[in-house]
């Protein structure tokens, strides 16, 4: 859903999306705009005891609201924390006797810093409380109110740095653009301000407890810019050279801007620079012992890290001596249970041995007792044997008999067989003579048959004669 939130975005886009129940998210450049945060009237400091960022913002606001040291602990811990990387990171592109404003100094601490070094420095603060105590603390210039009421000179300044203040202010392009009419064309702004980082839901945030929550702090971080959103908000400005550099805290953005390119000063050149004034000694020499701490991290984190990782691999063994040790336990259980298991068994066993053994004892005295009827009953047995195996003899006798007689009578049945064979021979050519002699006589009977058939004839041819005359008998024998 889009609102039309009484701040508008830097950008000048009136229409922005819910983020978070007190921010808005631009849909243009990406910005967070805060709906419930001061107004610009509520910024200044016109009565230091009440107003928001008097003293008391230095005070109760930053321990009691925030958990922060207060600004007397903060004056010594931010030389040795922030002010030296902020210093080092400004002598990387200015050398002294450069200009420089601080906005938003605070204690003042980093602008006794950039003196020190040699830089021509000035703080500025809204509320007098806080300006008196860091004149009195570091005793440096300091300029009280906005900076756009100040009265300084344009393009008069090498370097304007702003750590931690971008975010508050009410017309940020507006600060922005005047503190830009005070550089030099060659000048630099140096700023850190919270990073937000697009695409990441308020919700996601609220889930992992993202470190970045602590920078919603609505009533006074106004503006709360994206990488995108501050690279459209300097090019809006002019300024097309923007690098990117390692933050001290992974919350934060931390970046150099200028209109022209930037050229930057040698370890040797800014150590030249340090050593023409006795201060200037002074701040390399915590910047050496500053680089040995950095060593000694750096070896620490090494350190650290192998003996994280030798922490892991230990709980890594020590998971797996707790599951070996689970495992052997579970093993000493199963081996108890076996072993109750293996006794019961084993009493059992013993109980059937017991048995058996009382078995054996009956079994030999029934085998005693009754060994004599056994011995008796396997002589019979043997004396039955030894009649059948005569018996089995006699058999075997009369069957070699017999078998004599069979072959024997084989042999006559044989021999029958031949003489059958030549009695069938014998009748073969008996019945072959019978045959042909039935052949003759066949043929002796046709021979009748016609010889009577021709005699049958000639009576006739004499019975017809005869009917006129007599015929004899001579006469018929003769036909």
């Amino acid at each position: 859903m889009i609102n039309r939130p009484q701040r508008h975005c830097w950008c000048g886009n009136n229409e922005l999306k819910s983020f978070s129940p007190d921010y808005l998210v631009c849909t243009k450049c990406g910005t967070l705009v805060s709906q419930t945060g001061l107004t610009p009237e509520q910024t200044l400091v016109c009565e230091d005891s009440k107003d928001f960022y008097g003293k008391e913002y230095w005070l109760s606001h930053q321990s009691q609201d925030l958990g922060f040291p207060n600004i007397y602990q903060r004056t010594r811990l931010d030389l040795s924390e922030r002010s030296l990387y902020w210093l080092r990171t400004l002598l990387t592109y200015k050398l002294p006797p450069a200009r420089v404003l601080e906005l938003g100094s605070a204690h003042g601490a980093f602008v006794a810093l950039m003196r020190w070094a040699g830089f021509d420095a000035t703080g500025l603060e809204l509320s007098p409380w806080v300006v008196d105590f860091a004149q009195k603390t570091f005793n440096i210039p300091m300029l009280l109110g906005r900076v756009e009421d100040q009265q300084l000179e344009q393009q008069s300044f090498d370097a304007i740095v702003l750590y931690d203040v971008l975010e508050h202010l009410p017309n940020p392009l507006a600060t922005m653009q005047y503190c830009f009419s005070l550089l030099k064309p060659d000048g630099i702004f140096i700023i850190q301000t919270p990073n937000y980082i697009e695409n990441k839901t308020y919700a996601e945030m609220v889930a992992k407890n993202d470190k970045f929550m602590e920078q919603l702090m609505t009533i006074e971080h106004l503006y709360l810019f994206s990488e995108r959103a501050v690279e459209m908000f300097f090019k809006h400005l002019g300024c097309n050279t923007l690098h990117f550099k390692p933050a001290l805290f992974d919350y934060d953005m931390y970046f150099v801007v200028s209109r022209q390119p930037l050229a930057q000063n040698t370890v040797e050149q800014i150590s030249s620079s340090l050593a023409t004034i006795p201060s200037g000694r002074m701040v390399q020499a915590l910047f050496d012992k500053a680089d040995e701490v950095d060593q000694f991290q750096k070896k620490w984190l090494v350190a650290e890290d192998d003996r994280a990782a030798r922490l892991r691999v230990i709980e890594q063994q020590g998971e797996e001596n707790t599951k070996l040790q689970t495992q052997l336990t579970q093993v000493s259980d199963h081996l108890q249970v076996i072993e109750a298991d293996r006794t019961e068994r084993l009493q059992v066993i013993n109980q059937q041995a017991t048995q058996i053994e009382q078995m054996e004892q009956h079994l030999q005295e029934i085998i005693e007792a009754n060994h004599a009827a056994y011995l008796e009953v396997i002589n019979e047995q043997a004396a039955q044997i030894k009649q059948m195996e005569q018996h089995l003899q006699e058999i075997e006798a009369d069957r070699a008999a017999r078998l004599q007689v069979i072959n024997e009578q084989a042999a006559q049945i044989e021999q029958m067989g031949q003489h059958l064979q030549e009695i069938e021979a014998d009748r073969a050519a008996r019945l072959q003579v019978i045959n042909e002699q039935a052949a003759q006589i066949e043929q002796m009977e046709q021979q009748l048959y016609n010889l009577q058939i021709q005699l049958l004839v000639r009576i006739l041819r004499r019975l017809k004669l005869l009917k006129f005359q007599p015929i004899s008998s001579s006469v018929l024998m003769e036909e």
